[in-house]
């Protein structure tokens, strides 16, 4: 499945453990790697440098403060497109997504050439019942923020982006931390960027360590809800005219 147009970003914090089996299985595809250090500790930074070390085909992006998974995302994008790629496929560092989808995503992604392509997930009995009914809550937001049911799932982090449409939305997001996965695909939606999405067997590993913060975080997200819905509010003549051409 080489593809020097195809890469992949793993964000990293706190997963050090378990991103070298994951980045294997991306490399086995023929697939170029950028682990993207979110302010680890010194110990943890040793362990992803010695990584990229042993391993040609990774590229560590590396930084002293914890910004969050889509700061650290942003940064891949960013220098995935520097080294020529032109789309770039997140993935989570600590084995939750079934790699062995990453074959026909990628294909996916060249019948649909531009579009974003995203994992719809798929759950097994691991999955925290907290969190599955949070997604239900935030796609029903999406529904509104998009005027459309065209994003059944907007927190899955296994997606492949395309890179040109996507930089300019990087600069304008703002949340960069559990938000992030739900915000640039609202805002890609408004830019009107195509997306096809396609299930995904997820997994939450046992004795998995979860960076997601309960309060601090359904907080977070749900102020992200509401700035969403006045930007949408903002952007409704635009979006009203979009669906009526879709439909006529």
């Amino acid at each position: 499945m080489e593809n020097t147009a195809y890469c992949a970003i793993i964000p990293v914090y706190r997963h050090e453990g378990t991103v070298e089996a994951v980045a294997k299985e991306i490399i086995k595809k023929g697939l170029h790697v950028f682990i993207v250090d979110d302010g680890n500790t010194p110990e943890a930074k040793k362990v992803l440098e010695d990584i990229a070390q042993r391993i040609p085909e990774i590229t560590l992006i590396s930084y002293a403060k914890n910004c969050g998974k889509g700061y650290a995302v942003s940064k891949g994008i960013e220098a995935a497109s520097e080294a020529g790629f032109s789309y770039a496929i997140q993935v989570d560092a600590d084995g939750q997504h079934d790699l062995g989808a990453l074959e026909f995503f990628v294909k996916a992604s060249k019948k649909h050439p531009g579009n974003l392509i995203a994992g719809f997930p798929q759950y097994d009995e691991s999955v925290p019942k907290s969190r599955e009914n949070g997604r239900k809550i935030t796609n029903f937001w999406i529904a509104i923020e998009t005027l459309s049911f065209d994003i059944p799932d907007a927190m899955c982090g296994f997606r492949i982006y395309p890179i040109e449409p996507t930089l300019p939305v990087i600069r304008k997001l703002s949340d960069f931390r559990m938000g992030f996965d739900i915000e640039i695909l609202v805002r890609l939606k408004w830019r009107n960027v195509k997306m096809n999405f396609y299930p995904i067997q997820v997994r939450y590993p046992e004795n998995g360590i979860s960076n997601f913060r309960m309060v601090r975080d359904n907080i977070s997200i749900s102020w992200l809800h509401t700035k969403l819905f006045f930007g949408m509010v903002f952007r409704l003549p635009i979006l009203l005219l979009r669906k009526i051409k879709k439909n006529g």
